[in-house]
This record gives structure tokens, C-alpha cells and sequence, in this order.
């Protein structure tokens, strides 16, 4: 007797509620497609539109969004070849000429008596529906990079442009400064301070400008595309709205949940479970008696010759245990990281709601209390030092802590967008900036 497929049930049963409604949300996999997993509303973030074109240029031509492409291809056509029969007829002829003539023509076929096909047919199945979420997972993956790239841009070039007007400003200071001492006053120990203090905003400068060619090299080798105007798509991102992501129904603890199940991420996994409770039926497969019928007509000299037999395979010094019992092993395996993962998936989305929350409510809070008085301070600074009202020490010292908080401005502006980023693509609203039409893929 065969022994069947031992699956630990007690095992799934206590991995909790959580991992039984994991597994069970796969069987809707072929059903329900990637582009409906994350309902949203459609005002709460729409996309500026060539922004959204540029966005969806690149992403789709990635080469990483390219292979993940040809591995949906592949995976279909592994389908296709699944579904085919497990075994072909053979026909068979013989003839023999001795004292008496005979002629026989005979035709066999092998039965899949273990419905090896459909367990195969359904493994395939299971890895054309992980090809498919695994593709879209990787355009959002790359999506986030094109937006994070973008944001790291725009701040680099912001903050060079601080620390080119730093350095003039220092330039300048340190200028007037040895001015005022030759003409008697200030002190040698003032003017050596608005040396060093230059020379601290020349080193400023020079990283900044680092900084900056590392983020523009840094979207060339993502887009592959030196001639693209970085400053132009860089100005269109700052003029997108920032949603509270505090005021999305997704971000309710009830809607986290059903949130992260339909992530194309945790589909994929969870696609993964399914594939290989397949293989354990496929593995099974293999130690079924699968019996070769066999007909055979023929004549000699004058008899007519008709046969018929049945050849029944022996599973005696191989039953295929072994191989249903690793399969049986992986399938555990996988269920138990596919709850691994979805703690990941959910912490991921918590954490990215209250950073972005937070950086969102900083820049905010920023522009309405100070982003306007700065550039007033820094010009009544210099005038007040100019008048002899306020001396260098002084004005140097308020002038950089001015300076400092403007690049932190900037600097916090930069980590909205890219707190930005990451919700996105951590509650599935990334979605509404790659729309998923029917002509590109078949799902």
C-alpha cells in the first residue's frame, strides 16, 4: 500500500487564526488580479501626470522589471506544458518471417492513474500566479527607488544651492572682515574667525556638490538616461500633494490587515504556500501505480492474432516516500515564513504611516512658523553687522545656526519624500501611479 501525503495540520492549526486565513486568501489568487488588491481612494494622491509618465517609462523598462517580465512568460509556458499529457501511446510493429509468416502491429498507453497532470497543472498554476504578484512587486520596489532617487535629487541640489550662497556669504564676511581690521575695527582674533568660518563653508560646499553628483548619477543609472532634465521632473515632485496618510481608511488597525494580505508582495508568498502543497501532491504522484494498457492485432500465415495486456509497475524497491516527505517539510516551511513575512509587511506599513505622519506634520509646521522669516534674518543679520550693531563673533555664529536650520529645512523635506515613498508602496497606493493595463499583461 502506498502511504499518502502526511500534512501537519495540528502544525497549521497552531500557527493561528493569522496563517489559516493567509492560506486560504491564495485560493482567490487566479481570481481576483494584482490591480485590485489595494482599493484607494482615487483623490487622496493622484499623481502629476507627466511625472506619472516619466515614472511609468522608466519603471517598466528596468532591466530588473524586464526579467521579472520574461519570468512571467516563462512561467506560462511552463503552464502550458504542464497541461499537456504525462504520457504518450507508443505503437509497435513486428514482423517475423521463419516456417511460419507472422506480421503484428500493437499499440500501448500508460495510464495516470495518480492524476499526475493535475497536480502539475495546479504546481504550474501556483507559479504563474507567484511570477505575476513577484512582477508587480518588483515595480513597485523600483517605483519607490525612481521616487526616492528623484527626492534624494532635489534636496542635494537644494542644499548645494545653500552652500553655494554659505560660501558667498562666508566669502564675503571674511572680505569685509579683513576690510575692518586694516582700518582698525576689529581684532585679528575676529578676522581668523571669518577665515575659519569661510573655509568651514568652502568644505560645506564641496560635499554638497558631492552630494549632488552622487544623486544625479545615482538616476542615471537607474533610467539609463543621461540627457533627461532631472531639475524639471525634480520641480513637478515638489508640487505634489502630500496626503495625511493619518486620515486614510487603510491606515485604521481593522484595514491593516486586509491591507497587507492583498500586497502584491504577500501574495506572492503566499502563492509560494500554494505551490508547494502542489508539489506534495506531485511528489505523491510518483509513487502511484500507473498501469500501461496494451492491444495488439496480428496475423500468421492464416490466424488472425488479437491481444490484449496490462503491465502493472511494481513500487518495491522505491516507494517515493522520501520525496513526499521533503515536500511535505517544505510545505511547513513555507507556511511558517509566510507568517514571518506578514509581520514584516504589516510592521513595515505601521512604521511607515507614523514616520511619514510625522515628518509630514515637521515640514508643515516649518513652512508656516519660520520658512518665511529665514531668508529676512540672514539679510538683517548682515546689515545689522555692516552698522556696527552686532559684532562678527556675534553675527558669524548667528549666521551659521541660520544657515544650519535652513539646510535642516531642506534636509527634513527630503525625509517627507522619501517617508512619502515608502508608504506608498508599503500600503499598495503606489498603484494609482503605475496603472496596470490589460495590453501589457495577462494575468
Amino acid at each position: 500500500m502506498i502511504k499518502k501525503p502526511c500534512v501537519n495540520r495540528g502544525l497549521v492549526v497552531a500557527l493561528g487564526f493569522i496563517a489559516a486565513l493567509l492560506v486560504a486568501d491564495i485560493v482567490q489568487a487566479e481570481i481576483v488580479k494584482p490591480t485590485q488588491s489595494v482599493i484607494t481612494k482615487p483623490s487622496a494622491n493622484m499623481p502629476d501626470v507627466r511625472l506619472q509618465r516619466w515614472l511609468n517609462k522608466n519603471v517598466d523598462n528596468h532591466p530588473s522589471v524586464l526579467a521579472a517580465r520574461s519570468a512571467v512568460d516563462s512561467a506560462r509556458y511552463q503552464l502550458l506544458a504542464a497541461d499537456k499529457a504525462l504520457y504518450n501511446p507508443e505503437l509497435q510493429f513486428e514482423a517475423e518471417t521463419a516456417e511460419a509468416d507472422s506480421a503484428s502491429i500493437g499499440l500501448s498507453q500508460t495510464i495516470d492513474w495518480g492524476d499526475m497532470r493535475g497536480a502539475k497543472t495546479e504546481m504550474a498554476s501556483s507559479r504563474k500566479s507567484t511570477a505575476n504578484f513577484s512582477y508587480e512587486a518588483i515595480r513597485w520596489a523600483t517605483a519607490e527607488e525612481f521616487l526616492s532617487g528623484l527626492s534624494n535629487f532635489h534636496t542635494s541640489k537644494t542644499l548645494k544651492e545653500l552652500a553655494e550662497q554659505g560660501n558667498a556669504l562666508m566669502q564675503r564676511s571674511a572680505k569685509l572682515a579683513k576690510q575692518r581690521y586694516n582700518a582698525g575695527d576689529l581684532s585679528k582674533v575676529e578676522v581668523d574667525l571669518a577665515n575659519l568660518t569661510y573655509a568651514q563653508a568652502r568644505f560645506k560646499r564641496a560635499d554638497a556638490i558631492s552630494q549632488h553628483a552622487r544623486a544625479t548619477q545615482n538616476l542615471i543609472s537607474l533610467s539609463g538616461d543621461v540627457n533627461t532634465d532631472w531639475s524639471k521632473l525634480a520641480t513637478e515632485l515638489s508640487s505634489v500633494k502630500m496626503p495625511d496618510p493619518l486620515n486614510d481608511d487603510n491606515a485604521k488597525d481593522q484595514e491593516i490587515e486586509v491591507t497587507v494580505q492583498q500586497l502584491p508582495q504577500m501574495r506572492s508568498i503566499l502563492s509560494r504556500v500554494k505551490s508547494a502543497q502542489a508539489n506534495v501532491k506531485v511528489q505523491a504522484g510518483q509513487g502511484s501505480v500507473n498501469p500501461t494498457v496494451a492491444f495488439r492485432a496480428g496475423k500468421e500465415e492464416k490466424d488472425t492474432l488479437l491481444g490484449l495486456s496490462l503491465s502493472i509497475p511494481l513500487q518495491v524497491r522505491n516507494n517515493f516516500q522520501a520525496e513526499v516527505d521533503a515536500a511535505n517539510a517544505e510545505m511547513i516551511q513555507a507556511e511558517r515564513e509566510s507568517i514571518a513575512a506578514y509581520r514584516k509587511l504589516k510592521s513595515r506599513l505601521e512604521i511607515a504611516v507614523v514616520s511619514y505622519s510625522l515628518s509630514r506634520e515637521a515640514w508643515f509646521s516649518w513652512q508656516q512658523s519660520g520658512a518665511d522669516t529665514l531668508s529676512e534674518q540672514i539679510k538683517l543679520l548682515e546689515r545689522l553687522w555692516k552698522a556696527g550693531e552686532l559684532n562678527t563673533t556675534d553675527y558669524l555664529i548667528q549666521l551659521n545656526q541660520a544657515l544650519e536650520t535652513k539646510a535642516s529645512a531642506i534636509e527634513q523635506r527630503g525625509r517627507m519624500w522619501a517617508d512619502w515613498s515608502t508608504w506608498l508602496t508599503a500600503s499598495g497606493k503606489i498603484q494609482q501611479w503605475l496603472p496596470v493595463t490589460t495590453n501589457k499583461r495577462e494575468y
